[in-house]
């Protein structure tokens, strides 16, 4: 603060009160006596100014300090916010390129996703064509099995009914006398082995 300006300012006033009130005194009319008189308003303004230098010598170095400590808050405070507002732009510029990486990321996934699908859709069925082949073959053995299996059967039944048929052929046409020589032909192969 400029003190020299201030005084300049207040002496300034103190020049325009005082020809304010004899201007107003001259006005009112010469025959009323008024109670502002030169010397009780010079009295008034010498207080005043008297007051108000006792004041600005009591007052002044704190309202400084003051003043002083509080631009200077002013100016830190200032300078915070305009750092939390840089670090806010560059917070918000950084959620931003995340945002965007974000949104290339999920892209690239789904189409991860859609080739894995693909892939797997393929190899399922590739193993279910496999499978299927696998049953089949596997049906057509068993069927091969099945049908040797009765062949087998039929065949021993009919060997069986051939040999019940030849036996009881047999039994009803061969005599004693035919029994005799089989039984008689067949010491003699026996004999013969030996």
């Amino acid at each position: 603060m400029d003190w020299k300006k201030v005084l300049g300012n207040f002496s300034f006033l103190v020049i325009l009160l005082l020809s304010a009130v004899s201007i107003a005194n001259a006005s009112s009319g010469g025959g009323e006596e008024s109670s502002w008189t030169p010397w009780l308003l010079t009295w008034r303004v010498i207080n005043t100014v008297a007051l108000i230098a006792l004041l600005i010598y009591f007052v002044k170095k704190p309202l400084i300090t003051f003043f002083a400590e509080r631009k200077d808050q002013i100016r830190r405070d200032l300078a915070e916010a305009l750092e939390q507002r840089e670090a806010a732009l560059r917070l918000l510029a950084e959620y931003k390129e995340k945002i965007a990486g974000m949104e290339k990321e999920l892209d690239r996934m789904r189409v991860e996703l859609r080739k894995a699908a693909e892939s797997d859709s393929e190899k399922v069925m590739a193993n279910a064509e496999r499978m299927s082949g696998a049953i089949v073959e596997s049906a057509k053995m068993t069927a091969e099995q099945e049908v040797r299996k009765a062949r087998e059967s039929l065949r021993n039944e009919a060997v069986e009914l051939a040999v019940q048929m030849a036996e009881t052929m047999i039994r009803e046409k061969i005599t004693e006398k035919d029994r005799k020589r089989i039984v008689e032909d067949y010491l003699v192969k026996v004999g013969g082995m030996k």
